[in-house]
């Protein structure tokens, strides 16, 4: 046994020491929070800190903000000795002995007793992270990296074949070709040039009519109907569509929120529309990246001209770009923060691929692993967009129409304001007065049930007195289900005594009689009693004595009357007789507020139904009975008031009203003997609106299947004298009806409590609140608000165009005063902070010898500094000192990589030192100061590039091309290129007649929709079937480069789906409308249509049999003919030549 204990002492002991450890660090973690961190933060970090290096600050090479920094120290040795203070330098700087520390100004004692402390106790310390080299980042050999250096300028190479060369990008090209020993080749066909063109610029193919018009002219003079052509397509709104497309896919655009829940964002298409109308104009880069990053700042939304509305929206709806992202709207509160800096992980992510071609989200948790960003540079680029959120922003479509409305309102309000705001600062105030000394809360009220009366007697004694005065059994305790009171009487049940009939017993004058009943109050709440007898009586309600009364003459009703306190649930009722009378007897009423007439409810009366073209109109439009009730009165259709005394209160009429998309209204008079709530339960179907005394007190548009007890409860005041209430019963389809049931109120408790209050005791905001309850009950004030209220119907209300943008401080995940705040994490992680991270930008971009500052007061030309998102652009876009350089270098990438299928640097997103090298890197640089040289404007470089002979040049292979550049990488022909998902979806429906080519407006989810795919509604969790197969991008983050995929499916899809096969159908009636069109004629026609180029004559025979054999498959069948025509259409659509292009 002695064995056995032993090893569990041990273990119990074991225990009690980790349990003590545990709790001895908690304790001093806890410590180190609460004394230690906010003086390191505050006094130290400015000088030991990541930040401080990010700034070259760092004093002495310590850091002082992770645990690690400061065992390890700095260049004296280690900061802190845990459980050794004497020997830790830290203690003996803050003491300015060795060191001073701060610098300027010694900290208290106290607090320098509290490290002291911290020490002793073994410096528990949370803080991750490990001891970090001071050198972590060197900015300036990061610099010289070649997408950071700055442009280099550069003559166009000399080049042999001078024939070949048509402007300066071909010498560029033409020189690497040369070097290589690659010849290219020479300029593909017409008919080739103007569809490859065509799909490049408005993403569709030319019309058989464009085609020949180009090769007229072209044969007479190439290059102005080349340049022409390139003109007319660029002013082309469909310019901005197929282009618009591209950054649209860079900036991750959408619809929805995506992730499970996937709620939709109705208003965020305004972002595609400014994108496409960009591109259109032809916006300067820097303005257009001004505005999406910056768009929403100092816009005004109350503006009051057309002109200052389209201003408003175009840049509202700019700053898509910034809340474009995935956002997840189940979240646990905890969860938040860390979702917040996702969301502003997503958008400086979004802003460095997209124009910088970076990947500066790698630098959220360290320090960039490859390219010169220090975490430092991420929390302050980061924190230029703190406070940005969304909203979907009203703004006023149409002012000058709101305007001009308002003045006629305004008019007519004013004078009716005018006289109730006299009555309310002349008399209503001494009314008030008057009612609010007064007034109190009305009690709270229930019905109560009572169960029958119990008898017990008669008890006999000595005497009538003595009978009287004797507390016999019952008024000791009552048990019913005693067997006998005191061995002889027992209780018996007496359900023939009826409420408020004389109840009478046989008596004689020496005893005593009992009568009991239980009474159930679902509340605490007051009653009255209401007791009469001849005899001696006495009355204890809940054992306590609420009545004793001698005999007297006479057995009156109310002979006394009694006000008892009950209490929630059961009461006990005892009532004692005794006396000198033949007979005993008694008569009781027990009532409550409940029991009371509430008021003299009227009639109803009712008028409809109103028709109407759907419920939502009939539940909006505004009725002559909600304007004036006139009883007399006649309405369109022959419309007359009918009264209804028969309609009974508190039974559900689901079959006396009729009308589908109708409104029916309900009228009738209340008149109130006193100023009182009143409690209604109420029921519709579908929609209800009431008014009482001309205020509208309920308004719910719903639509339910019946009409029942407490769908709406509300309480309402009846004021002292008539009132009148309106109901509006609004009906959508089927049946329809209305329930209505009142009871006695009480007020709002917030009302309540100040008529609890003396009124000397109340408060200026309390005494406000009592008057506006007071108003209510007012009668001469409710006759001047009603046509206040019945005229503030008939108030304009702006044309509103919701746009969903950028916001400061607008809808995010919301978890406090940190919020719109950005701190430095230790790892990313929004539990481990670090300092508040000021906004600044990216310190590899920018000249060694500026800061932010630099662009936010305009080069120290500002008073008073803009916020670095405002500036954002202007560094973004400043190539001598800032990130300019990189910002054209990666524009005019992606503008070679949509027109030739690779980039000059073949990673369109990543420009670090992880990404392609530049292929033909002056030429990069030489279309990058083209770019900014034309003031950012981007058509010109479209035309720069498209009039090279490298663009125009055709696809033909070659021996020394194979050999030596068999990847094509400095493009000695035009490599063939699948169109991407929505041009062939586009180029479809071109060919079956049904495309839709108006521009601009909200999406659709309909995959039958004949408008362009980019008017698709971009849904995350719904993508379009078709597009998705042919790779389009699932939106939750940007993509420069698309997958190209060629799979089974997408073959199959276009072969069998019954959609492809519709437009097939579509296709063949466009080319053979009638019977008397040849096969040959059909398939010149389909031939020059889809692939702009006439059918060779194999082609012809080919086909022409064909279409005889699948007419000839389908025997007798009178519509054979056309059917292979149609099958011939899809078997075009079908072919690698319509979905490519040369």
């Amino acid at each position: 046994m002695l064995n056995t204990i032993k090893p569990i002492r041990l273990i119990l002991t074991l225990l009690l020491l980790q349990s003590i450890s545990i709790g001895q660090d908690r304790a001093g973690l806890d410590y180190f929070e609460a004394k230690i961190r906010p003086m390191l933060v505050k006094h130290c970090y400015e000088c030991h800190s990541a930040e401080a290096i990010a700034k070259n600050k760092l004093e002495g090479g310590l850091l002082l903000d992770s645990r690690a920094g400061s065992l390890k120290g700095g260049e004296s040795g280690p900061a802190i000795i845990p459980g050794k203070p004497e020997e830790s330098l830290l203690i003996s700087a803050i003491k300015h002995e060795d060191f001073e520390m701060p610098p300027d100004n010694k900290l208290p004692d106290e607090i320098i007793g509290h490290f002291i402390h911290w020490i002793e106790i073994g410096a528990p310390d949370p803080r991750e992270g490990v001891a970090i080299t001071t050198t972590e980042i060197d900015i300036a050999a990061g610099q010289e990296h070649w997408a950071f250096q700055r442009l280099q300028p550069s003559q166009p190479p000399e080049v042999k074949d001078e024939a070949w060369v048509s402007n300066e990008i071909d010498r560029y090209v033409l020189s690497r070709l040369e070097q290589k020993g690659v010849t290219p080749n020479s300029i593909a066909s017409l008919r080739t040039l103007i569809r490859r063109v065509y799909f490049d610029l408005i993403g569709l193919p030319p019309s058989p009519e464009a085609v020949t018009e180009f090769i007229k002219a072209a044969e007479t003079d190439f290059e102005t109907a080349y340049s022409n052509l390139l003109n007319q397509l660029m002013t082309n709104e469909h310019f901005g569509e197929r282009w618009g497309r591209h950054w649209l896919d860079v900036v991750r655009f959408a619809e929805s929120n995506g992730y499970a829940f996937d709620k939709d964002r109705p208003n965020a298409w305004h972002y595609r529309d400014w994108v496409i109308q960009a591109f259109n104009q032809d916006m300067p880069y820097d303005q257009f990246l001004n505005a999406q990053l910056a768009g929403d700042i100092k816009t005004k939304t109350d503006f009051m001209t057309t002109t200052e509305y389209t201003t408003a929206k175009t840049n509202l709806a700019a700053t898509g770009f910034l809340v474009a992202g995935p956002f997840t709207s189940q979240q646990t509160q905890k969860e938040r923060e860390r979702s917040r800096y996702e969301q502003l992980d997503d958008i400086v992510s979004t802003l460095g691929t997209s124009v910088l071609g970076l990947t500066v989200g790698c630098a959220r948790c360290h320090s960039h692993k490859f390219d010169p960003l220090p975490k430092h540079d991420y929390y302050r680029l980061v924190a230029n967009f703190a406070e940005v959120g969304s909203a979907d922003i009203q703004l006023n479509s149409r002012p000058e129409e709101f305007l001009a409305n308002m003045k006629v309102y305004n008019d007519a309000h004013t004078p009716l304001t005018a006289v109730l705001n006299k009555y309310t600062a002349d008399t209503l105030p001494a009314k008030y007065k008057q009612w609010a000394l007064s007034a109190k809360p009305t009690p709270d009220t229930s019905l109560v049930t009572q169960t029958v009366w119990q008898y017990a007697g008669p008890f006999t004694a000595d005497s009538t007195q003595k009978a009287w005065d004797t507390a016999f059994a019952p008024e000791q305790r009552v048990n019913l289900d005693a067997e006998t009171i005191d061995g002889t009487i027992q209780w018996q049940e007496r359900g023939d005594w009826k409420e408020d009939e004389a109840i009478t017993v046989a008596h004689s004058p020496n005893s005593a009689h009992y009568a009991f009943r239980k009474v159930t109050s679902p509340i605490a709440q007051v009653a009255s009693l209401s007791v009469s007898s001849a005899n001696n009586i006495s009355v204890w309600v809940n054992q306590v004595e609420v009545l004793k009364a001698k005999e007297v003459p006479g057995n009156a009703a109310g002979q006394y009357k009694l006000v008892v306190q009950l209490n929630s649930g059961d009461n006990e009722l005892l009532i004692k007789l005794t006396g000198n009378k033949t007979n005993a007897g008694f008569r009781t009423e027990l009532t409550t507020l409940a029991n009371q007439t509430i008021a003299n409810f009227g009639s109803w009366y009712h008028l409809g139904p109103f028709k109407a073209t759907n419920h939502n109109v009939a539940f909006g439009t505004v009725y002559p009975p909600e304007k004036k009730v006139d009883l007399s009165a006649t309405f369109e259709g022959g419309l007359t008031w009918e009264e209804h005394a028969d309609w009974e209160d508190g039974t559900a009429h689901n079959d006396l009203l009729s009308g589908e998309n109708s409104a029916n209204f309900l009228y009738r008079v209340i008149e109130s003997a006193k100023s009182q709530p009143v409690h209604l339960s109420l029921g519709s179907d579908d929609g209800i609106q009431v008014w009482v005394n001309g205020r509208k007190v309920l308004n719910k548009n719903v639509a339910r299947n019946d009409a029942k007890a407490d769908q709406e409860k509300l309480t309402i005041q009846l004021a002292k004298g008539r009132n009148d209430i309106l109901m509006k019963i609004t009906n959508g389809g089927g049946k329809t009806g209305f329930y209505f049931k009142p009871t006695h109120g009480k007020e709002p408790d917030e009302v309540r409590n100040i008529l609890a209050l003396s009124p000397d005791k109340r408060n200026a905001v309390q005494k406000k609140r009592l008057l506006d309850w007071y108003k209510g009950y007012d009668q001469a004030y409710l006759a001047l608000e009603q046509p206040v209220k019945f005229h503030e119907l008939s108030k304009p209300s702006p044309v509103n165009i919701p746009v969903f943008a950028a916001k400061q401080r607008g809808s995010t995940y919301q978890f406090g005063e940190d919020t719109y705040k950005v701190y430095h994490l230790r790892r990313g992680n929004a539990d481990n902070k670090e300092s508040l991270a000021v906004p600044g930008f990216l310190q590899v971009l920018t000249d060694l010898e500026k800061d932010e500052t630099f662009w936010t007061t305009a080069a120290n030309t500002l008073e008073q500094p803009l916020s670095g998102r405002e500036t954002l652009a202007d560094w973004l876009t400043d190539e001598k000192l800032g990130a300019g350089h990189l910002t054209a270098r990666v524009m005019v990438n992606r503008l070679w990589y949509h027109h030739f299928g690779r980039g000059i640097v073949a990673t369109p997103s990543d420009f670090g030192t992880r990404g392609e090298q530049p292929s033909h890197p002056l030429l990069l640089d030489y279309l990058a100061k083209k770019l900014i040289e034309n003031q950012w404007r981007l058509k010109p470089i479209h035309q720069l590039i498209m009039s090279s002979s490298t663009y125009m040049q055709g696809n033909e292979e070659s021996e020394t091309g194979i050999e030596k550049d068999p990847e094509n990488l400095f493009l000695w022909r035009r490599s063939s290129r699948r169109l991407e998902a929505e041009i062939i979806r586009d180029t479809i429906l071109l060919m079956s007649g049904t495309l839709d080519l108006s521009h601009y407006g909200k999406g659709t989810l309909d995959v039958r929709s004949n408008r362009r795919s980019i008017y698709f509604t971009v849904k995350r969790g719904q993508l379009i079937p078709l597009l998705k197969l042919f790779d389009a991008p699932d939106a939750m983050q940007g993509i420069a480069t698309r997958e190209q995929s060629t799979v089974a499916p997408q073959a199959l899809a276009l072969l069998n789906s019954p959609m492809i096969r519709e437009y097939a159908t579509k296709f063949a009636s466009r080319v053979r409308p009638n019977d008397e069109k040849s096969n040959r004629e059909v398939i010149a026609s389909v031939y020059e249509l889809a692939l702009s180029r006439p059918a060779s004559v194999d082609e012809i025979e080919t086909m022409t049999q064909f279409i005889v054999a699948q007419a000839e498959m389908r025997g007798g069948d009178a519509n054979a003919r056309q059917l292979a025509v149609r099958d011939f259409c899809h078997l075009i659509l079908c072919m690698n030549e319509f979905v490519y292009i040369d």
